[in-house]
C-alpha cells in the first residue's frame, strides 16, 4: 500500500510539472512579447488589474479546491464513493455563490479600485474587462479539487494548458490590435484573454466529468455524510486555508499599493534624477530636482519589476505547485487510513525534492538575471531587482510545499498564523526600505525574501513538530546548496567567457539601484542572438555541472528516484554513470 501510494504521488505531480512547465512556455509567448507591446506604463495597468483579480480570486476560492481534494481523497480512502459526489456538487454550489460575488465586487467597485486605490485611473478598464474570470474560475476550481482528490492530475493538467493557450491567442491579439487606440485599451485587450481563457477551461473540465461521471463505482448513499454537514467541514478547512491564501496574495497587493506610494516619498536629487532619465529611460517632463517622484515615474520603475522581474521568478514556484497539488490528496489519505509512517515518507521526499529543484532555479537566474531579460525581453531594467528577488525562489518553494502538508495533515491554521506574520514583515520592510534613495525598487525584493524566510522557517518548525520526519541538514540544504553554489560560479564563468568570443554583453555579480548609467538593453538583433547563444551555452553547462556535483556528494536519493514514473529504470542508468 505505501509504495502504491508514493507512486501516485509522483505520478500525478509529474503530470503537472509537464503541464506547468507547457503552460509556462506558453506563458513566455504571452509575457514576452506582450511586456514589448505594452511597454511599462501599459504593464503597469495589467499587473494592477491581474494582482487585484488575484486576489479577489484567491480571497473567495483558495481554501475550497484544497478542502475538496482533502476531503475526496479521505472519502476515496474509505471507500465511500456516494460521499465524494456529494462533497463535489457542495463544492460547486459554494463556489458558484462566491464566484458571483467576486465577479460582482470586480464589476462595479472597478472605478475606486482604480481611482482610489491604486492611484491609477488608467486600470479601470482592465479591471472591468478581468471580473468575469472569477466566476468561471472560481466553479473551475471545484473541478480541478474534485479529479485531484481521486489523484486523477490529467483534467487539471489539461485545462491549465486550455486556459494558458486561451491568454495567449487572445490576449496578444487584443493588445497588438488596440495599442493603436491607447495603452488603457490595449491592456485591457490584452487580460480579456485571461477571461476567456477560464471560460474555455471550465468547460473542459465540465467535459471532462460527465464523460468519466459513470465510471466511479458508488457505495450505499446512506454512508455519506449529509450535505449540511460537507457544507461545515468544507468551510472549517477552506476557511483557514483560504485566509492564509489571501494573506500571501496580499503580498501582491502590498506591493501593488506600497510600491508607488513609498516611491513617491522619495524626494529628486542628481542621482535619483540620472536613475529615472537614464537607467529607467523616464521623459524628461515627468522628472523634477527638489520634488517627489511623480506617479509617471512610479508607474514605470513599478511596470519594469512587476512586468519583468515579477513574471520570471514566479516561473520556478509556479512549477513546484505541482508537488503541493499532489501532496494534499497523498497525505489526507495516508492519515485518513491511519499510515502516518507513509505521511512522514512522502514529506520528506517532497521537501528534499522541492528544495534539489528550487535550489540551483533560485541561484542559476540571479547569476543570469541581465542576459535572461536580454533573451527574453531585450529590455534589462529590472536586472537588478531580478537578481535579488531570485534569490527568494528557494524560499517560496518551501513555503508551497510546507504550506500543504501541514493542511494535508489537518493543521490548516498553522500557516494562517506563519502568513500574517510573513505579511506583517514584507509590509513593514517595504515601508522602510522603498523610501530609501539609496535602495528604492529594490527594497521590494528585499522585502520578499525577508517575508518567505519567515515564513518558511516557522513553516518547517511546525511540520518537524507535528509529522516529525528526519531532516537532515546535510541531506536536506548542504548537499543541494554545495552543488548548486558550484553550479552558479560555473554557469558564471562560462556565460563570461562565451559571451567575450562571441561578442555580447558580459553579466555581473554587482546590485546597484543608484544607477546614472544607461542599462545595455535594447541590444542589436545579431547582439541578442548571440547572447541567447552564450545563455543556451552556459545553462546547459550549469545543469551538467550541478548533477555531476549531486553526484559526488550524494545528493540524490534513491527513495525518491524509484517514485517518479519510470523510477526503477531511472536509478539504474544513474547508478551506472555514478549520478546515484
Amino acid at each position: 500500500m505505501k509504495e502504491i501510494k508514493k507512486q501516485s504521488f509522483m505520478e500525478g505531480a509529474a503530470v503537472l510539472v509537464v503541464a506547468h512547465l507547457l503552460v509556462k512556455i506558453i506563458g513566455a509567448c504571452f509575457k514576452i512579447p506582450l511586456a514589448n507591446v505594452l511597454n511599462e506604463t501599459g504593464m503597469a495597468y495589467f499587473s494592477r488589474a491581474y494582482n487585484l483579480y488575484a486576489a479577489i480570486f484567491v480571497m473567495a476560492t483558495a481554501g475550497l479546491p484544497v478542502a475538496v481534494s482533502k476531503m475526496v481523497s479521505e472519502s476515496i480512502a474509505k471507500k465511500n464513493f456516494a460521499e465524494s459526489k456529494r462533497i463535489f456538487k457542495s463544492a460547486v454550489v459554494l463556489l458558484s455563490i462566491i464566484g458571483i460575488a467576486g465577479t460582482a465586487v470586480l464589476f462595479f467597485g472597478a472605478r475606486f479600485f482604480a481611482e482610489k486605490v491604486f492611484n491609477s485611473p488608467g486600470s479601470y478598464l482592465s479591471i472591468v474587462t478581468i471580473s468575469p474570470a472569477i466566476l468561471f474560475i472560481s466553479i473551475l476550481s471545484a473541478f480541478r479539487g474534485y479529479f485531484q482528490g481521486h489523484s486523477n492530475m490529467i483534467p487539471t493538467a489539461f485545462s491549465e494548458v486550455t486556459e494558458a493557450v486561451s491568454k495567449l491567442v487572445v490576449g496578444l491579439a487584443g493588445a497588438y490590435f488596440l495599442m493603436s487606440i491607447s495603452s488603457e485599451v490595449a491592456a485591457a485587450g490584452a487580460i480579456s484573454g485571461v477571461t476567456i481563457g477560464g471560460l474555455l477551461a471550465l468547460l473542459l473540465l465540465v467535459f471532462f466529468y460527465f464523460k468519466n461521471k459513470q465510471n466511479t463505482p458508488l457505495t450505499d448513499a446512506t454512508e455519506a455524510k449529509s450535505t449540511k454537514k460537507i457544507f461545515i467541514r468544507l468551510l472549517t478547512i477552506a476557511i483557514p486555508i483560504t485566509i492564509g491564501a489571501a494573506v500571501m496574495s496580499l503580498t501582491n497587493v502590498i506591493d501593488t499599493i506600497m510600491i508607488s506610494n513609498r516611491l513617491s516619498a522619495i524626494t529628486v536629487d542628481e542621482n535619483i534624477y540620472n536613475t529615472l532619465t537614464e537607467f529607467f529611460g523616464v521623459k524628461l517632463e515627468y522628472v523634477r530636482l527638489g520634488q517627489e517622484i511623480t506617479s509617471e515615474a512610479a508607474d514605470v520603475m513599478y511596470g519594469s519589476y512587476s512586468g519583468y522581474a515579477m513574471s520570471l521568478f514566479n516561473l520556478p514556484p509556479s512549477i513546484v505547485t505541482s508537488i503541493s497539488m499532489s501532496i494534499v490528496p497523498a497525505i489526507s489519505a495516508a492519515l485518513a487510513i491511519k499510515n502516518k509512517n507513509q505521511a512522514k515518507l512522502l514529506t520528506e521526499s517532497s521537501i528534499r525534492i522541492t528544495t534539489m529543484f528550487a535550489l540551483p532555479c533560485a541561484i542559476g537566474m540571479s547569476v543570469l538575471s541581465s542576459p535572461i531579460l536580454i533573451a527574453l525581453y531585450n529590455n534589462a531594467r529590472s536586472q537588478y531587482t531580478l537578481a535579488l528577488l531570485s534569490l527568494s525562489i528557494i524560499l517560496v518553494c518551501i513555503v508551497s510545499v510546507s504550506t500543504s502538508i501541514l493542511q494535508a495533515s489537518g493543521h490548516v491554521f498553522i500557516p494562517v498564523r506563519n502568513m500574517i506574520i510573513g505579511g506583517v514583515v514584507k509590509a513593514v520592510s517595504n515601508y522602510f526600505l522603498i523610501a530609501i534613495p539609496q535602495i528604492n525598487i529594490g527594497g521590494a525584493p528585499i522585502s520578499t525574501f525577508m517575508c518567505y524566510f519567515v515564513i518558511a522557517v516557522l513553516n518547517i518548525t511546525s511540520i518537524i513538530r507535528i509529522i516529525k520526519p528526519e531532516f537532515n541538514i546535510k541531506n536536506f540544504i548542504l548537499k543541494p546548496l554545495i552543488s548548486a553554489t558550484c553550479m552558479g560560479v560555473v554557469v558564471y564563468f562560462v556565460y563570461n567567457l562565451t559571451a567575450t568570443v562571441i561578442g555580447c554583453p558580459a553579466t555581473s555579480l554587482s546590485i546597484d539601484f543608484l544607477t546614472d548609467t544607461s542599462p545595455v538593453t535594447p541590444v542589436a538583433g545579431l547582439v541578442r542572438i548571440k547572447t541567447i547563444v552564450a545563455l543556451g551555452v552556459s545553462i546547459l553547462t550549469g545543469v551538467i555541472a550541478y548533477f555531476i556535483t549531486m553526484g559526488i556528494t550524494r545528493g540524490f536519493f534513491e527513495e525518491d528516484i524509484n517514485m517518479l514514473p519510470k523510477g526503477k529504470k531511472i536509478a539504474r542508468i544513474m547508478k551506472k554513470i555514478k549520478l546515484l
